[in-house]
């Protein structure tokens, strides 16, 4: 049962985002599902409010309103047939490029496709005519979920405002009791600015040149070009803040170049009591490593996300500037202001700390993953190490990619990594892999599981056709591997087995047969280096298959979690 109090602590944070972000009037349509967000909205000073008890002239009005002032307005009303009457007006708005927010009230789950009165499916009501569509989470209590409204709430009337302008659906499932609590503010102090270059390239951010003087932490969750990765780097040094991001940014293949990077993520942060930055800047994404996720939403910063492409990444919603360039052109501009700012420095001891951490994550590493222990985890380490500079790395999602993000050094020659890491799934991957590899001259590694090869196993036909020059490191612990890093692992063995660890006993030689490739099974780390040698002058692609176990890895990593956070206990 949703209390009072939480709903009206999740909508006034919705409001707040509203308000933050531009928007001043709201056009309400009286009803009874939409009671809660009507009276804490019809009570805001700062929000002017008109009552249009027919929804499809308020709908028009509210677009005559938007049109005349250019500035979004939003649209406010009661569950049912109620939303169906807006449809006209919104059509209009989308075709005339008026922005509208248009806010919905509905059933909750529970009360949908049940015949409960007054309700109907309101989800993408709008279709195609609105530039967004969000369906809200049922009100729940604590920061985590007034940050989330707060996000929408910012989130809706930006969307609605940037060209092509138009309307955006965000809808509300509501539960009872409707009344919200009267007496309740918003205390909290969330801040969201949104900046864009002017046309003369300048950026104008007050707080960019104090940033420079705090303790700041890079992080970067895209994929960059080496040139790009280097270009990141290179600022991590001009500002003395530590910079880490995961596989596919390309930084770990270039780091060499600056002692700033920190390697080992997932392992740095799983230990208690780290210090606390003052400034975070995100590229992109937010980076593999669940550490670093768990340990940023303990922090209270000036978080900065910068991407050209304004897809906020920010799932945490920890994010309060939203600067609207791209990285490149951010690291010129920092440049140009640290050189007018020469004094303007960070406290050098903020970046020894996390420069310590990473050498001891290293030693701890090395201690347990020695030059002679043949695994999974130790074989994707050194491949990483064998690479050599212009060959291209490809990483499958699962325990792939995570070997790589926790476990490898930085590269010693600069080469290209990628993935598919869009939607994180398995699928696909040989065949994306094939077309990478058809696309440059040099040879490619797939570094891939035995379940996600199993998914793309028709993908090898191409790499036959094309006589593509390509190796294929399997990682065979015969399943879903990645499971036995999560929680479904505590289930009993009835359970987890046919749903999560999924047995395929492949035999891989006939794979390889097949597909009229090379197959090789090494048993030790030794073979396994003279068969990665061997393979770039194969003329056939080939296929290294490395047995292993699903619980292994997990072993092999607690332990190291354990030995670093001994080191700071």
């Amino acid at each position: 049962m949703t209390t009072k109090k939480e709903t009206t602590a999740y909508l006034l944070a919705f409001i707040h985002g509203l308000k933050q972000s531009g928007l001043k009037e709201i056009v309400i349509s009286p009803g009874s599902r939409s009671t809660p967000l009507a009276l804490l909205v019809y009570r805001d000073p700062k929000i002017k409010c008109y009552v249009n008890v027919d929804e499809r002239s308020a709908a028009f009005f509210a677009l005559g309103l938007a049109k005349g002032t250019g500035q979004p307005v939003g649209l406010l009303y009661t569950s049912g047939t109620a939303a169906a009457n807006y449809y006209p007006a919104i059509c209009e708005a989308e075709a005339t490029q008026v922005p509208l927010v248009v806010l919905t009230a509905d059933r909750p789950p529970e009360a949908l496709g049940v015949g409960a009165p007054q309700t109907m499916n309101q989800n993408s009501l709008y279709g195609s005519h609105v530039k967004k569509y969000l369906g809200m989470a049922v009100p729940e209590a604590g920061e985590t979920f007034e940050r989330y409204s707060f996000w929408h709430g910012c989130e809706s009337v930006s969307i609605a405002k940037k060209s092509p302008k138009g309307p955006v659906h965000i809808n509300f499932p509501l539960r009872e009791p409707l009344l919200p609590d009267l007496t309740q503010t918003f205390s909290r102090t969330y801040n969201r600015k949104e900046i864009e270059p002017e046309k003369n390239g300048n950026l104008e951010v007050p707080e960019l040149s104090s940033w420079l003087t705090k303790k700041g932490l890079i992080i970067v969750g895209r994929e960059l070009t080496i040139a790009q990765a280097k270009q990141l780097l290179e600022l991590s040094e001009i500002l003395g803040w530590p910079i880490t991001g995961d596989p596919l940014s390309n930084l770990s293949s270039c780091a060499k170049i600056s002692n700033n990077y920190l390697a080992h993520t997932d392992l740095i942060f799983s230990a208690n009591k780290l210090a606390s930055p003052e400034v975070i800047w995100q590229f992109g994404n937010l980076p593999l490593s669940k550490n670093l996720m768990l340990y940023l939403k303990q922090q209270e910063v000036s978080y900065v996300l910068i991407d050209e492409r304004a897809q906020w990444k920010d799932w945490l919603h920890l994010g309060n500037y939203f600067l609207t360039i791209d990285p490149m052109t951010f690291c010129e501009i920092i440049k140009s202001v640290k050189k007018s700012l020469p004094h303007a420095t960070c406290d050098k001891n903020w970046l020894i700390d996390w420069q310590e951490k990473s050498k001891r994550a290293h030693q701890v590493i090395e201690s347990i993953l020695t030059p002679t222990t043949f695994n999974e985890s130790n074989v994707s380490k050194r491949l990483f190490d064998l690479l050599k500079q212009n060959e291209t790395l490809f990483l499958s999602n699962s325990n792939a990619i995570r070997f790589i993000d926790r476990l490898a050094e930085p590269a010693k020659q600069a080469f290209s990594i990628y993935g598919n890491r869009g939607v994180n799934g398995i699928d696909g991957i040989i065949s994306t892999a094939a077309g990478v590899s058809m696309s440059k001259k040099h040879h490619l590694f797939l570094l891939i599981g035995d379940l996600a090869l199993f998914h793309d196993m028709n993908g090898l036909q191409i790499v036959k056709e094309l006589e593509l020059s390509i190796t294929i490191v399997v990682l065979n612990n015969n399943g879903g591997g990645i499971f036995s890093f999560l929680p479904q692992s505590e289930l009993e063995t009835s359970l987890f087995e046919p749903l999560f660890s999924t047995p395929l006993n492949l035999e891989l030689k006939k794979v390889a047969d097949l597909y009229h490739g090379s197959y090789k099974k090494p048993r030790s780390m030794g073979e396994f280096e003279d068969m990665i040698h061997q393979s770039r002058e194969n003329s056939t692609w080939t296929l290294i298959e490395i047995s292993g176990t699903q619980k292994e890895p997990v072993d092999c990593w607690y332990k190291m979690v354990k030995e670093f956070g001994n080191s700071y206990d």
